[in-house]
């Protein structure tokens, strides 16, 4: 029997609406991704409807190209225009540049980030090369709080880089948001497993060490598992995205904004 204790966070990520930038579009085709989640995602266009209906925040990511960036540079202006006339906040999903982020700080509320402690696992991924600095200055470059994400078991389910990535993030961050992955339809990966929640919890326990506030994000298998996941973890984080119990107390958009709020 899950138990959240009175000091959990428990979030509903649906109040924080998904922009792609580039619509569905994306020069890579990614061994978990295939890019499958843009499609779900909204338009720029889309952007003022919903916050004439009410909501204040938007994750705003898009496809990579083939340097492994989000083209922002394009839509800046008009996202700004927006942001201005409607009081909105802004979660910033950055791809993996090379380049110097400081054009998001007067614009982000929040960056999000996914990091890989393994070159060749990366490349394998993404087909991309990143050292494990330049991931980390890159992001922080931005002049924003940034909340690194790591996906555990984002190799075909197994367990890689996962203890290695956690001991390096921490010495720059206090807060950390790790997902699940999740075998997705249509993907080079869709006929893997996710990791085993023995697996799984090994990996939070171990960020336990380290890390002052941890989430378990949106990213979870559906079902059973997601069930058994919580209810291992409901004692070992202290945010969780999409709780199975039902609260009427949820903390209403991505949880880089709660986590935000704890720095």
């Amino acid at each position: 029997m899950i138990n959240f204790g009175d000091a959990m966070i428990l979030v509903d990520p649906q109040f924080t609406v998904p922009v792609s930038v580039t619509g569905e579009w994306c020069a890579l085709n990614c061994l978990h991704c295939g890019k499958h989640y843009l499609r779900s995602m909204k338009q720029i266009g889309e952007m003022e409807n919903y916050a004439k209906m009410g909501y204040k925040s938007f994750l705003i990511t898009g496809g990579l190209n083939l340097k492994g960036e989000i083209p922002y540079n394009g839509v800046l202006k008009k996202l700004k225009q927006i942001k201005e006339r409607y009081g909105l906040v802004y979660n910033f999903h950055i791809g993996f540049p090379e380049i110097n982020l400081s054009f998001l700080k007067d614009i982000a509320d929040v960056v999000s980030f996914d990091f890989f402690a393994d070159k060749r696992l990366m490349k394998k991924i993404y087909g991309l090369q990143r050292d494990i600095d330049l991931q980390i200055e890159t992001a922080m470059s931005s002049g924003v709080t940034c909340v690194p994400h790591l996906t555990v078991g984002i190799d075909c389910g197994k367990i890689s880089h996962e203890f290695e990535a956690l001991e390096v993030l921490a010495k720059y961050f206090q807060s950390i948001v790790l997902n699940i992955f999740v075998p997705t339809r249509g993907t080079a990966f869709e006929l893997c497993n996710p990791p085993s929640i023995e697996d799984a919890k090994n990996v939070f326990f171990h960020a336990r060490k380290f890390f002052k506030k941890i989430a378990l994000g949106c990213m979870q298998p559906r079902g059973n598992y997601r069930l058994l996941l919580q209810n291992e973890l409901s004692e070992v984080v202290d945010v969780i995205v999409k709780p199975v119990k039902k609260s009427s107390n949820y903390f209403r958009g991505c949880c880089a904004f709660a986590l935000k709020s704890e720095f």
